[in-house]
């Protein structure tokens, strides 16, 4: 039977890639103007925040800072216990509760909210697009989901330009090894998008993340600047075929 995937073996590698490369920094940077422009505009209003799968707990860090009300959840104890250290040391246990946590419990808790955040979360589920119909009974009216994917496009067009058809030809297998930092189910933006129009919830914004770097080589990562990354990324992000090709790709939706 498979299960959903646990950072708790590997949190120490996790850490040391995510806050050191200039790729998480990119999509970091992305997603938070994206909230800013579309979700954050009311400044004076406070927001109960999900913050699902929150990880190392930066983006319910940010929000938090911004006055918002946030419950971080996690599946990992390593990372609940790092997002609520972070959370006392920069003073915000008043603004942020932190749980161990399974995306789904979260979710299934009857707490309803007016952000939910669940980036880079359903592609190391086991099951992952039965998450997205617990989305709308956990939003209040009128509040918005932030949800990222692992765009398996992406996937599939890496390994044709590579030419590794192996997993392509037989059995469509993107998983790597127990220890790997490769998310083992790609998931389908065009899917993503017509469960959460189903469940009643208009999109905002359908945009990508990281759309031409890491199709770079690896002397031109290095190269270039994260500000000539950023400008590049906003011309082209929300433009098809450039988002089709990204390496995650960023949904807002909004429930009516």
């Amino acid at each position: 039977m498979g299960h959903d995937r646990n950072f708790d073996e590997i949190f120490d590698r996790f850490q040391s890639r995510i806050k050191t490369n200039k790729k998480g920094l990119v999509r970091e940077a992305l997603i938070r103007e994206d909230l800013l422009e579309y979700v954050l505009k009311d400044e004076g209003r406070t927001l109960s925040v999900l913050d699902s799968g929150c990880g190392l707990g930066d983006m319910g860090l940010w929000l938090a800072k911004k006055g918002h009300q946030v419950l971080a959840t996690d599946i990992s104890a390593k990372m609940v216990e790092h997002t609520a250290a972070e959370a006392r040391e920069l003073g915000l246990e008043g603004r942020m509760t932190v749980k161990q946590m399974a995306a789904q419990d979260a979710l299934a808790s009857g707490q309803k909210f007016d952000l939910i955040c669940i980036h880079a979360v359903m592609e190391w589920l086991h099951d992952p697009y039965a998450l997205l119909p617990l989305i709308s009974q956990s939003l209040n009216p009128g509040a918005y989901l932030s949800l990222t994917i692992y765009n398996k496009h992406r996937s599939v067009f890496n390994s044709l330009i590579k030419g590794d058809f192996k997993r392509i030809l037989h059995g469509d297998d993107y998983a790597g090894s127990s220890n790997a930092m490769t998310p083992p189910n790609p998931i389908e933006p065009e899917r993503v998008r017509d469960a959460l129009i189903a469940q009643g919830l208009t999109i905002e914004l359908h945009a990508g993340l990281r759309c031409f770097y890491d199709y770079f080589p690896n002397k031109a990562k290095d190269f270039h600047e994260l500000d000539d990354l950023l400008t590049l990324e906003r011309r082209y992000r929300k433009l098809s075929p450039y988002r089709d090709f990204a390496r995650y790709v960023h949904f807002i939706a909004r429930k009516d």
